[in-house]
């Protein structure tokens, strides 16, 4: 049950405001596009991307919170949400981190820091590897691509044979299967959040845009950017998620040279909706906010919103663009961060308590992850089928997992 503050948060686009882009367009001509978002708050900005068939909507659980803290701006990618569907956008993982570019362009914003949730996780960490220096502190929710894990209804909006039917006959009650499927607890799903995230998703462009973002999504060209990346980026899972499991986390000690790893227990894939307080108490403790600070100039970092800043007294304006003051040394953080020693199993554990020492409970220790259950052979098409990222459990021959730790949670 959401409370009353959420209740306000209403998916449209007459809430929240539009800023205009130049795409690089067909021959050479540039496509306007209208980009729409939602900001509150003073304070380092904290730019809020949400994944694929999604709109900033998925953040009304903590957005308000967050303004408390930063400049907090949550915006529709282009195709969805209120945002645009543009012609010229083909949705690969290049041209989305291009439309974040632009966007921090039209407003201003040098560097900010970023939150990413499941695909929408990957066009961020596209677009660090493409523009290091304009990332601060980088958090990844359920990062990944299109699983087989997923359901049937997202493989058939992507394949170009069934692509036309699937999205045609894409209803409410499809939406919400897909919200049940991504929480731990489907009691969250209620009539109105059904409403909230399909009333976007009900016109014909909007379908179109979804199959083309599912078709040109490809993890192989992020991974690559990332390899040579020393980028430090926080990964948040929910042990319970089925489209993004958590021994993913595998594949993204691969690529990450400086990853660090949370679990959320009995949680699904959407972790902001399902857990929020927690989410936050992360976010809060990784990246510095206003009160981080122990002095006054460290407290003006870059991004206030100028409108803003005027109303509250003591706060100097600073130059429009100016970068953000992202001091690693001035984190206001309870949680120990330093690698959990001892762990060595290249599997996240069942759910244990961390001690301080690194050490777990009396009798407790890693737990092997269950295989995924094998795909419906029905489902199957092995002549049209395309392949999908599907990150398998590591063999005996894999590294151990170094750098994790549970994020607990009393009972």
């Amino acid at each position: 049950m959401e409370n009353a503050s959420n209740q306000l948060f209403i998916n449209s686009d007459q809430v929240g405001d539009k800023i205009s882009i130049l795409l690089p367009g067909f021959d050479g001509v540039e496509e306007e596009t209208d980009i729409h978002y939602l900001e509150s708050g003073i304070g380092e900005p904290l730019l809020l991307i949400h994944g694929i068939g999604q709109s900033l909507y998925t953040w009304r659980k903590v957005f308000s919170e967050l303004s408390e803290s930063y400049r907090v701006i949550a915006l529709d990618l282009p195709g969805h949400g209120y945002s645009d569907r543009p012609e010229s956008l083909n949705y690969s993982m290049d041209s989305m981190a291009e439309v974040i570019r632009l966007f921090l362009d039209a407003k201003g914003i040098t560097s900010a820091h970023m939150v990413g949730f499941s695909t929408g996780a990957m066009y961020m960490l596209r677009f660090l590897s493409l523009y290091e220096d304009r990332v601060a502190n980088c958090i990844a929710i359920a990062p990944g691509g299109i699983t087989k894990r997923m359901p049937k209804l997202i493989h058939n909006i992507k394949r170009r044979f069934t692509a036309v039917f699937a999205r045609n006959l894409f209803t409410a009650g499809d939406v919400r299967k897909l919200l049940e499927d991504c929480v731990y607890d489907d009691s969250l799903v209620d009539d109105r959040m059904v409403r909230q995230y399909y009333s976007p998703l009900s016109d014909g462009l909007s379908r179109e845009a979804l199959m083309y973002a599912l078709r040109n999504f490809d993890m192989d060209t992020v991974a690559e950017g990332l390899i040579p990346c020393e980028h430090e980026v926080l990964v948040l899972w929910g042990k319970e998620d089925s489209w993004h499991h958590p021994s993913d986390s595998v594949y993204f000690q691969n690529i990450l040279q400086n990853g660090r790893y949370y679990l959320f227990k009995r949680t699904g894939h959407l972790l902001q909706e399902e857990k929020p307080e927690k989410l936050l108490d992360v976010i809060f403790s990784y990246i510095p906010a206003l009160d981080s600070y122990e002095n006054e100039d460290a407290r003006m970092g870059a991004g206030y919103g100028m409108d803003l800043a005027e109303d509250y007294e003591g706060y100097q304006i600073p130059v429009e663009g100016a970068p953000v003051y992202a001091d690693p040394t001035a984190y206001n953080s309870d949680y120990d961060f330093a690698p959990l020693e001892g762990f060595q199993e290249p599997h996240l554990p069942e759910e244990a308590d961390f001690l301080g020492d690194g050490a777990y409970p009396e009798g407790d220790g890693p737990v092997q992850q269950e295989e995924p259950a094998p795909e419906d052979p029905e489902a199957a098409e092995p002549d049209l089928m395309e392949d999908f990222l599907d990150v398998a459990l590591p063999g005996e021959e894999e590294e151990a997992v170094t750098d994790i730790k549970l994020f607990d949670e009393e009972e």
